[in-house]
């Protein structure tokens, strides 16, 4: 008997005609329609299909919502977040801003773009639009400005800046000759936006012939960034200092003030004038200098100070102040970390000029030193502090009665006269008003504290906003909008002078790890 051909054995006999159509009558589908397959994969399909669609609803809101929402920064750096100082400018701009961006919004760096459209998305005052100069080459010419450019326009005044976007973002090298990419897209555009919106710029005057140090890059940034003006003045040329001078800056000087100066500046004082001194780090014998800031309770120590609780790993000339702040000078301060290396103090003393009064800024712990080569004195020392000169009950009411005596005097004109005496009165009152303004002496020990170098290598310290902070305080209504730029690249910790610890490191942990093995490989072998 043959065996059949397994090929076919398991094969289906053919379906007759009838058969056939059977499976596709109407009851036949219907009665598919009805089965738990069908069930199961209609349920599965229509929940397929309904992610989907929820997917694309969620896709669609997300595309209108702004970048501040869109976007979330994950970077060491934060990049792409909006400083507090920023968000506060904004809050109070009453100006229409318009953002045109001359470029190529797909070719342009994600770091840029998406910064302008989060930044502009923080308030409805701001709008943005982007012109490719490749498509519109016009457009150049219509901003009288270049290619990769941020053009800020101020439709209230009819005034406009530009921000190239090398400004922005840019490479340099740090102080060990590394490649270090910078983002200040936060601090140009509201430095930009300040200057364009600002009524007036303030005037920092510098005081030149006493061999001042030339104000570091930090400074001149931050000062731009506020839109604060400088110019330089020689006390010794002139009897009477400026009066457009919003505050008068001592930086740095090696070479002493005579007498006469020193007159000058505690009139100038008195006047209302704010004066800033910081001190050279070279540490110069200058006694009229020193008498001067004593006599508003400020005495300079002897030597250089210690502190052996606040110190930079355990260097004790390396000190981390404690900080006092309050109102201004409390603005941005958020870790509370301020380096200033190798740098006299300060012991606060009664003054010898009315009516000042001393406020400490920074100070060491209780466990700082004034040392010298003979002595090593423990106390607490001032690093930074203000005294604020006021002017007393008794002179404003002589001020008043001089006044009204002017004004009593004039009545007895016409009407004519009399009118115009009493406006006179007026402005003199006013006058004298704004003469007996508190005089202020901000004093700062080092002008290590604005070490370009030191401010490079430990990028966590805030001693540039407070320097900062320092400087705006004696301006009224002023606040301190300078925003340090932003390293793309990774922060290492630094030990600038190493000592035991690289012998702990490069000797002792290998030497540890050696013997560890040595006795595993010893005890294995044993057994």
């Amino acid at each position: 008997m043959k065996k059949k051909n397994k090929l076919f054995a398991n094969r289906s006999p053919k379906r007759s005609l009838k058969e056939v159509l059977h499976l596709f009558s109407w009851q036949s589908i219907k009665k598919s329609f009805q089965t738990k397959n069908f069930k199961q994969g209609t349920y599965r399909g229509g929940l397929t299909v309904l992610v989907i669609v929820l997917v694309m609803l969620v896709n669609l809101i997300a595309n209108q919502l702004p970048a501040s929402v869109q976007t979330i920064d994950l970077s060491e750096e934060q990049i792409m977040e909006v400083s507090t100082t920023s968000e506060n400018f904004l809050e109070n701009l009453s100006d229409e801003i318009d953002f045109v961006v001359l470029a190529n919004q797909s070719e342009t760096d994600t770091t840029i773009s998406t910064f302008i459209e989060k930044y502009a998305g923080l308030t409805k005052n701001i709008s943005v639009e982007w012109i490719d100069p490749t498509l519109h080459p016009s457009a150049l010419t219509e901003y009288s400005a270049d290619e990769d450019t941020l053009v800020i326009i101020d439709q209230t005044t009819g005034e406009s800046m530009t921000v190239s976007f090398s400004e922005i973002l840019y490479s340099g090298y740090d102080s060990s000759y590394n490649t270090v990419t910078t983002f200040d897209g936060d601090g140009a555009i509201t430095s930009a936006l300040n200057a364009l919106t600002s009524n007036e710029a303030q005037v920092i005057y510098t005081t030149e012939g006493h061999g001042e140090t030339d104000l570091p890059t930090s400074i001149t940034d931050a000062f731009s960034k506020n839109n604060y003006a400088t110019e330089t003045v020689n006390t010794l040329m002139t009897d009477e200092l400026p009066t457009d001078a919003d505050l008068l800056l001592i930086y740095g000087p090696t070479t002493d003030f005579t007498a006469d100066e020193i007159t000058q500046l505690e009139d100038y004082i008195a006047a209302g004038g704010k004066v800033m001194v910081v001190l050279s780090a070279d540490d110069p014998d200058l006694p009229n200098l020193s008498s001067f800031m004593a006599a508003y309770g400020l005495a300079e120590t002897a030597g250089y100070v210690a502190d052996t609780e606040r110190s930079y790993q355990g260097q004790p000339y390396y000190l981390f102040p404690n900080l006092t702040l309050s109102g201004t000078y409390a603005e941005g301060i958020e870790n509370e970390m301020v380096l200033i290396l190798n740098t006299k103090g300060f012991t606060e003393v009664d003054p010898t000029i009315e009516n000042v009064t001393v406020t400490s800024l920074m100070e060491t712990s209780s466990g700082g030193y004034d040392v010298t080569e003979d002595d090593q004195v423990q106390g607490t020392y001032l690093l930074g502090a203000v005294a604020t000169q006021t002017v007393t009950a008794e002179e404003e009411s002589t001020t008043d009665s001089t006044s009204e005596a002017t004004t009593e005097s004039t009545t007895e004109s016409t009407t004519e006269s009399s009118t115009e005496s009493t406006e006179s009165s007026d402005a003199d009152e006013d006058a004298e008003t704004e003469a007996v303004s508190d005089g202020m002496l901000t004093v700062v020990s080092s002008t290590n504290m604005m070490d370009d170098s030191i401010l490079a290598s430990v990028s966590t310290i805030e001693n540039s906003t407070l320097f900062m902070n320092m400087v705006t305080a004696n301006f009224a209504d002023v606040s301190n909008i300078s925003i340090e730029a932003k390293t793309l690249s990774s922060n290492t910790n630094t030990v600038t002078n190493p000592g035991s610890y690289s012998l702990f490191m490069i000797l002792i942990i290998p030497l540890i790890i050696l013997i560890v093995g040595f006795v595993i490989w010893l005890r294995r072998r044993k057994a």
